[in-house]
């Protein structure tokens, strides 16, 4: 079993290629929705939830159908013999339509592709990750919140923010200064014992391992909390449905206990 595909593989509607029309309503206005899954031992992690997210982003944001059969059959053949992996799950308007209106399209357009594994998350796994506090702040717009929709303009900002400082990632808050997410995770802490993390009602990213997290420990109720919250925190990790659970070691140039963490990613990252 490989640990990567020996070249880059990506497929559109189940079909290799590399390309998609200029007309693509995912390129003109990020008209789409997309997701990201663990490959290990030949199999996507946490499969049935992708899908399932696909779907429910799809009809969230109004978007035509899909072939969900002809992407399951892709998925599952792109990761057979991937020792470890991602796949990235894209799903656009199609082409269509005139200006922002959708009124003649038919057909989502489905783009798949294979991309390594980061080497260093298994280390951040084990030893943690310092994070500071981004200087930038995300909108508010509850009609896309916890959406991982294609517009992710304040995130490619955030991580350009991070790319010049030394910290291994960010905490954004919203305009109003209530805690959201790190650049591409979210977030928890302990605090006089009990875990916490953001509501994601009005911005944010719901992702699959929070969900998987919340499921397996129901006393954690997500809740608006600024960063005066964070004051005296016992520990904080980050998750997503790549990273799994990573600890945080050092939060804004303070100590923070990883070992706190440890029963958690035991709990929660049983691929």
């Amino acid at each position: 079993m490989t640990t990567m595909a020996s070249v880059a593989l990506s497929f559109v509607d189940g079909q290799l290629a590399d390309t998609i029309s200029i007309s693509d309503r995912g390129l003109a206005y990020g008209d789409g929705c997309f997701t990201t899954a663990l490959v290990i031992n030949g199999a996507v992690a946490m499969l049935p939830q992708h899908l399932n997210r696909l779907l429910e982003q799809s009809r969230q944001l109004g978007l035509p159908s899909f072939d969900l059969a002809t992407l399951k059959v892709t998925i599952t053949n792109l990761s057979a013999g991937i020792s470890i992996g991602v796949i990235k799950v894209i799903v656009t308007c199609g082409s269509g339509g005139r200006g922002y209106s959708r009124l003649g399209v038919e057909q989502a357009k489905v783009i798949v592709s294979f991309h390594d594994y980061p080497k260093y998350y298994a280390q951040w796994q084990k030893e943690g990750i310092t994070v500071g506090i981004s200087e930038q702040k995300l909108g508010i717009n509850p009609m896309l919140a916890g959406l991982k929709h294609l517009n992710r303009l304040e995130q490619v900002m955030l991580r350009a923010e991070l790319d010049k400082r030394p910290e291994d990632d960010l905490l954004a808050c919203d305009i109003n200064n209530n805690i959201i997410e790190c650049c591409s995770a979210n977030v928890f802490w302990l605090k006089a014992g009990q875990w916490q993390t953001p509501s994601l009602s009005t911005a944010g990213v719901v992702g699959l391992m929070r969900d998987k997290i919340l499921l397996n420990y129901p006393e954690i109720m997500p809740a608006n909390y600024d960063l005066e919250t964070l004051n005296n925190i016992e520990a904080m990790f980050i998750s997503n449905a790549i990273l799994g659970i990573v600890p945080v070691k050092v939060f804004n140039d303070r100590q923070l206990d990883t070992s706190l963490v440890r029963n958690i990613q035991t709990q929660c990252m049983n691929y």
